[in-house]
């Protein structure tokens, strides 16, 4: 099934009525080169949906290997006794755009909002990049419900 792919983790993020919003998305995919788009995958249930639409932008940090707290704590999961859904102060930055940017991250990419539509559970978001910042480091996957890395061994074998 769908569950064969093996799409990065990354952090979805935004900025709407004084209050930050993330959530983890593996669901993420260059879509244009010019002009450059990424594609966002998230579940119509989700309450940054409002905040993204609202604010008409998002950033989208591409997460490594040792960011499995992060991408717990916004997936709703708690981790190390923090709450779900928990800015810590020292992992976040402000992008160029104003938005949170993961400041551990492989990459991130700040988007301004191109279009919504409607897939099923969930809405596709197409943001225009406007800002990229990147290292060498490798990824981290997610592959059959745990996290993956380009390496063929599992991470620790952490569930995700």
């Amino acid at each position: 099934g769908i569950s064969w792919a093996a799409p990065p983790v990354t952090i979805v993020t935004t900025h709407a009525d004084d209050v930050r919003w993330g959530q983890t998305v593996s669901a993420v995919s260059r879509v244009s080169d010019e002009p450059a788009v990424l594609g966002v995958c998230i579940n119509r249930r989700s309450p940054i949906n409002a905040a993204i639409r609202a604010s008409r932008a998002f950033n989208v940090s591409l997460l490594g290997p040792e960011h499995h707290g992060a991408a717990d704590t916004f997936a709703g999961r708690r981790r190390d006794g923090r709450l779900p859904f928990t800015f810590a102060e020292q992992e976040w930055v402000d992008g160029v755009n104003g938005l949170p940017v993961y400041a551990g991250s492989v990459a991130a990419f700040e988007c301004a909002l191109h279009s919504v539509t409607d897939v099923g559970s969930h809405h596709l978001y197409l943001g225009e990049v406007r800002h990229v910042v990147h290292t060498d480091a490798e990824p981290l996957l997610h592959l059959r419900g745990t996290y993956r890395t380009l390496s063929a061994h599992n991470t620790e074998g952490h569930h995700a």
